[in-house]
């Protein structure tokens, strides 16, 4: 009887194992995140970021972080499509071209609106859109945010931007630089850069981009979904901590903080600091409605001016609910007293 006890044990286990094992080899544990590649560009709209990492708090989702600075959001989604990154502060416009090409990324939340300017050369007379016409205005590659603004609010305005005046494409830097050599007449640039062209005596800030479009998208945070499908929890927490340092730097209690980040992260003065946060407007919730309109629209904007092409090169219309995850800002924000706790905040 003994034997007989010992010997269906030894079957029972060598079954157990027989069964259990197919299943470990089909679906083996997921590996652990070895790097986040994080970018972003040289902006107030991204200062959320910018504290996030000066303030150490990106310990909290226990993986190392890559860092890339981006001039403007075409080249960053370039590479974000090529698959070098898995997360970018970038604007709601430069990703809508990627995904029509079949690129696998979702907005998971919403990192500001508004927040550019126009700024016209000393010595330009500005009087409306009108103004511009004939001039050399300089803007950020076609299919971002200020170049989709710009091409909207001209042919709103009777202006053809291909053949009516001359949009010079530029970074932030080059144009600061072309507006101090009088190569351009007026240059149409994201926080801080209009106050500081008017702060150095490079000409004057001539009209913001919530009058040309009131409480339009700018930037969001966009992630792959690999990354999502892969390592969930980690893209919830950096969405917690989005959240978190979006409303620290709202607070005024913060604010040299934040004006000494942004000092060091984008290489300007205190005085150019303290014009922070401009015409930016701070806010992170994808669910809302009126932003989720603001997008969708967007994405109209960008089919009719041909922008959004899929892998056989149709123009393809997107909509905001093809873009957008809101379950991972919902997870992120049930997380978000805790990580605060976490991090000694209140």
């Amino acid at each position: 009887m003994l034997l007989l006890l010992v010997a269906c044990a030894a079957l029972a286990v060598v079954v157990a194992f027989s069964t259990l094992q197919p299943t470990t080899q089909t679906q083996p544990p997921t590996q652990r995140l070895a790097k986040l590649r994080v970018s972003f560009q040289p902006s107030m709209h991204h200062v959320a970021y910018f504290v996030m990492s000066e303030k150490g708090w990106l310990r909290v989702l226990g993986v190392e972080v890559e860092e890339r600075e981006f001039p403007t959001g075409p080249p960053q989604m370039e590479a974000f499509a090529a698959g070098a990154l898995d997360v970018a502060y970038v604007g709601a416009a430069p990703p809508l071209s990627i995904i029509a090409k079949g690129a696998r990324a979702k907005i998971v939340a919403v990192a500001n609106t508004e927040g550019s300017s126009i700024v016209v050369r000393p010595g330009l007379e500005y009087t409306g859109p009108q103004s511009l016409v004939g001039k050399k205005v300089g803007c950020y590659p076609p299919g971002s945010i200020q170049d989709t603004l710009l091409r909207k609010w001209l042919r709103e305005n009777g202006i053809d931007p291909d053949k009516d005046l001359q949009i010079v494409v530029q970074g932030p830097r080059e144009q600061m630089e072309s507006l101090r050599a009088g190569a351009i007449d007026a240059a149409f640039l994201p926080d801080p850069h209009p106050q500081i062209a008017a702060l150095r005596g490079l000409g004057r800030v001539a009209i913001n981009s919530g009058q040309m479009w009131p409480n339009h998208p700018c930037c969001v945070v966009l992630v792959s979904e690999d990354l999502i499908a892969k390592h969930r929890d980690v893209v919830v927490k950096f969405i917690a901590l989005h959240v978190i340092a979006s409303e620290y730097v709202t607070k005024p209690e913060n604010r040299e903080d934040v004006l000494r980040i942004l000092m060091k992260r984008l290489g300007i003065e205190k005085g150019e600091a303290e014009t922070f946060p401009g015409t930016t407007r701070f806010t992170t919730d994808p669910r809302d409605p009126a932003w989720l309109e603001g997008l969708d629209y967007m994405c109209r904007v960008h089919y009719e001016l041909g922008l959004t092409k899929d892998p056989e090169g149709r123009v393809v219309r997107l909509r905001a609910s093809q873009i957008v995850d809101v379950t991972l800002y919902e997870e992120a924000l049930k997380l978000v007293p805790q990580i605060k706790a976490q991090l000694g905040l209140r």
